[in-house]
């Protein structure tokens, strides 16, 4: 008995304390990106443009073939497109992992597109996490696909 409470002793000695919890992540807050950030900054081409739910006509994110453009703190980010990623319509891909962020389009549970004209629509959600895999951002909208 005296060597099974020791042996309890001595395994809670070793264990010590829990590692502290990660601090939680930043936020991040993606800026509107609208018709003459996209001529300034030459952002033309085939893909999709994330708009939310309620956020007025302008695209938070370009999802492009080969990066995703969004805007932080007034300045355009390119993430790169995760090649293993579902394709969107468009050549546009469905995960995009970068230095500081992993962007994430993912089609909401039974979405259907809509199509009018040239444009593919599809209800999705935007999630914008740290590399940790922390949510920094996430919202509900819709892509709107098109070829420019």
């Amino acid at each position: 008995m005296r060597r099974g409470a020791l042996g309890l002793v001595l395994l809670l000695a070793a264990c010590g304390s829990p590692p502290p919890p990660p601090p939680p992540a930043s936020t991040v807050q993606p800026e509107p990106i609208d018709y003459l950030v996209i001529k300034s900054n030459e952002l033309y081409g085939a893909g999709c443009n994330f708009v939310s739910e309620g956020g007025g006509l302008s695209a938070l994110v370009l999802a492009q073939e080969k990066e995703a453009i969004l805007k932080l703190k007034g300045k355009i980010i390119r993430i790169p497109a995760d090649k293993k990623s579902q394709i969107l319509p468009e050549t546009a891909r469905t995960r995009y992992i970068g230095p500081e962020n992993i962007l994430i389009l993912a089609p909401l549970p039974g979405a259907k597109p809509v199509e009018a004209g040239v444009v593919q629509s599809l209800a999705t959600s935007l999630t914008i996490m740290d590399l940790q895999g922390r949510i920094q951002f996430f919202a509900k909208g819709q892509v709107q696909c098109k070829p420019m």
